[in-house]
């Protein structure tokens, strides 16, 4: 990479990894996007212009394998196509500013965990407005609990998704940390479209401990997924 990038977008398209943002105040035409070749193992840099130079990404995600979907640390959804080489705004902003992360796509939607063990959902050819899964408010229920520290009192304690990402067929799967057994569990969500297509039910098909934490261990009582991806065994 030619320049220094914090809070940048990446994302993998066919054999190229596309940087976008992250600049700081160096923002400029000339050093904001950059494209690594896998092939050549190469970096160049793109020329794109944009309404606006979104300083830092906050999120992004790659729609039907051809086209960037990102929002930066104001809101902004902007769009971009590699085989264009065009970047374009929709002028709509979040509408559910806040904690979201781990963007994935099924289908045409976008799906994300938010707060409080929520699961998210919007359309983005609608703009960026967020909708919660529904049918899984008594799932929710599974992240509180409480903990008892080696030697000390018993602590209230409300745990969130940790992880959240997608399996070939379809489904949401999502990682948390249960208060009560100081395990780590995932559970895998099928969903379903209602109302005609203004509402996405989830249905719990799988859930289990897949990790268990020493509870004598110096560690913290908790879990933290850094990466996931399905493993056809």
């Amino acid at each position: 990479m030619y320049v220094p990038r914090a809070s940048a977008m990446a994302c993998l398209i066919g054999k190229k990894i596309y940087v976008f943002g992250g600049c700081g105040d160096e923002a400029d035409s000339l050093n904001w996007a950059e494209v690594f070749d896998l092939e050549t193992q190469t970096w160049e840099v793109l020329f794109v212009f944009t309404p606006k130079m979104p300083l830092n990404i906050e999120h992004s995600v790659v729609i039907d394998k051809e086209l960037v979907y990102a929002v930066d640390d104001e809101g902004q959804d902007f769009s971009y196509s590699p085989s264009n080489c065009l970047f374009w705004t929709s002028g709509k902003t979040d509408s559910k500013p806040g904690h979201r992360s781990d963007w994935c796509v099924i289908g045409k939607l976008l799906f994300c965990r938010g707060s409080r063990g929520r699961i998210l959902w919007c359309d983005p050819d609608d703009g960026f407005d967020w909708e919660e899964v529904k049918g899984l408010e008594d799932f929710q229920d599974s992240f509180c609990g409480s903990i008892q520290p080696w030697g000390l009192a018993k602590t209230k304690v409300q745990y969130d998704i940790n992880k959240l990402c997608t399996d070939p067929a379809g489904n949401i799967v999502i990682f948390w940390n249960n208060p009560d057994s100081l395990e780590l569990w995932s559970a895998v969500i099928s969903l379903k479209s209602c109302n005609g297509g203004g509402e996405i039910k989830g249905n719990i098909e799988w859930s289990g401990a897949v990790f268990k934490l020493d509870p004598l261990s110096k560690s913290s009582y908790s879990v933290n997924v850094l990466y996931s991806a399905y493993v056809n065994a």
